[in-house]
């Protein structure tokens, strides 16, 4: 079995989220644009950003499944 990634605790924030998932809409966009354009080569760099910030945009949303469901450590437990 794969060793779990290793994230820092930021990665799950819902900023990172937003900004992932519009830089996901903004090269998907490019994307049907260089191709109507027929200009592969950017058509290509578009859509290898698009799987990378989908990538980030799935990974954080799981991390922060992860957070919501783990108890929290931190808490002292009462008297």
């Amino acid at each position: 079995m794969a060793a779990a990634p290793l994230r820092p605790p930021w990665f799950g924030n819902r900023g990172v989220q937003v900004l992932a998932a519009g830089a996901l809409a903004y090269n998907l966009v490019q994307l049907v644009l260089q191709l109507v354009d027929a200009d592969w080569g950017a058509a290509f760099l578009s859509f290898a950003w698009g799987v990378l910030f989908g990538y980030v945009l799935v990974e954080s949303l799981r991390f922060r499944r992860q957070q919501d469901a783990a108890p929290d450590d931190g808490a002292q437990p009462g008297d």
